[in-house]
């Protein structure tokens, strides 16, 4: 079975005031865009027959090759997403 992966770019910000009070018309907030960007590689994992495997791996060759690993699930109550950081 072929796996198709997916590459996203988004340009890099900083919100320095503001955070979520911006989302009120009576609030502002001052954000400055930057040179760097986000890259984001997206593929479907190879698993056995029957096997779900539902997990987000971040690595960063920023922070020294640092990666986290993060399990994710959908919640039942509102079809959100319930994610929770895995111990490597």
């Amino acid at each position: 079975m072929k796996h198709s992966a997916i590459a996203i770019s988004a340009p890099g910000k900083v919100l320095l005031a503001g955070g979520y009070l911006v989302l009120d018309r009576d609030f502002t907030g001052l954000v400055f865009g930057l040179d760097a960007r986000i890259h984001v590689h997206v593929q479907k994992l190879p698993t056995s027959p029957g096997v779900v495997l539902s997990e987000i791996i971040v690595r960063s060759p920023q922070f020294r090759d640092a990666e986290w690993r993060y399990g994710y699930r959908e919640t039942e109550d509102d079809g959100g997403i319930q994610i929770i950081q895995l111990k490597g």
